[in-house]
């Protein structure tokens, strides 16, 4: 999925998956959206229907194990005008997109 170039983020179809002791549960399981430069973002929806689990998926801070990103990308551009799929970089680059 390709956007304009005033995306910031762009995410395309992100499955996070946490192994239990009763087999897998698709928490996230093919969400898509992006976000433009200026624009805001609400996410709504019910208890239990994977709102934190998305946004901690973007930042990378689901516990693994139990819980990993098994399919999709997340498209970011940074401050260098470089986009990186956050699926792929290494946790000491997510700790610099982060921030403090």
């Amino acid at each position: 999925m390709t956007h304009s170039g005033t995306t910031l983020l762009a995410v395309n179809n992100l499955k996070t998956y946490f192994s239990t002791d009763d087999g897998v549960v698709k928490s996230v399981d093919g969400v898509t959206f992006h976000i433009n430069k200026g624009e805001t973002l609400a996410v709504v929806g019910e208890s239990g229907s994977g709102k934190s689990v998305t946004s901690l998926s973007v930042m990378r801070l689901i516990p693994m194990p139990p819980g990993k990103i098994v399919d999709g990308e997340i498209l970011f551009i940074g401050k260098d005008g470089v986009q990186k799929n956050l699926v792929n970089v290494s946790e000491a680059e997510m700790r610099k997109i982060r921030g403090n």
